[in-house]
């Protein structure tokens, strides 16, 4: 009876363990994400700001506007750098999660609020890129903005194919 009683134990054991996992994992999944996000806003692989380079690239940039449109960057990227989650704010949120995941009583509206102070920051961000976005416009001259409209138009019909 004892090794039924052990056998049954181990079994809840192996299978509340992977269910944690895989839990972890996909919020893992998510924080990796995030990461991924930080790092194409830094231009490691790509992302926004060489997206945004290309998006302005072949409107004959005066020097002027090259060195002011460099100093929006860095000064963003710097910015960005900042915002980014210390060590100690990423182990605080694993730990909020495992917490919520073995929670004797799952408290939903506290999951929620969670969630959405998440879903702020990712939004400010955005909010952030469009801003940068917009200085640099900003600083295109009649003839330029007028061919950046054009090439944006053109891309969007682009990728909705």
């Amino acid at each position: 009876m004892k090794k039924n009683t052990l056998k049954a134990g181990l079994i809840a054991l192996v299978a509340s363990t992977t269910m944690l996992s895989a839990t972890l994992y996909a919020a893992d999944d998510q924080t990796e994400t995030a990461q991924q996000e930080r790092h194409q806003m830094k231009g490691e692989r790509g992302g926004h700001h060489k997206d945004m380079r290309k998006m302005f690239r072949g409107l004959d940039l005066t020097d002027e506007q090259k060195t002011e449109i460099k100093a929006l960057f860095t000064a963003h990227r710097d910015e960005m750098k900042q915002d980014r989650p210390s060590k100690e704010d990423k182990a605080a949120e694993r730990a909020q999660m495992l917490t919520f995941i073995t929670a004797e009583t799952f408290n939903e509206a506290e999951v929620k609020e969670a969630l959405e102070a998440k879903q702020l920051e990712r939004q400010q961000k955005s909010v952030d890129m469009l801003k940068l976005q917009n200085q640099v416009y900003l600083l295109l001259t009649p003839e330029q903005q007028e061919t950046f409209k054009e090439r944006f138009a053109k891309g969007k019909k682009h990728h909705r194919r």
